[in-house]
């Protein structure tokens, strides 16, 4: 995924549909993984509140999230 929609994505977002991505919210010492606000607060938020730079922090994040495997939506049912 792109770092600019990443930026737009709630932290909890990010984290549901990537669940590796808490390493990189922990790598960088974030309390996001847990953190009440994460349903709230973007990930340019985030990195906004530690003072991070968003397009690094979203770039880190891209990174894992392209690495996944994207979930098989389009399954023909077995007969």
């Amino acid at each position: 995924m792109s770092p600019s929609k990443l930026n737009d994505m709630t932290v909890a977002e990010v984290m549901e549909r990537w669940p590796d991505s808490v390493q990189v919210f922990n790598r960088r010492r974030m309390a996001c993984p847990g953190c009440v606000m994460a349903p709230f607060m973007t990930v340019a938020d985030a990195a906004g509140s530690y003072a991070i730079e968003a397009s690094d922090l979203a770039a880190d994040l891209a990174a894992v999230t392209d690495a996944a495997q994207p979930p098989d939506t389009h399954r023909e049912c077995a007969e």
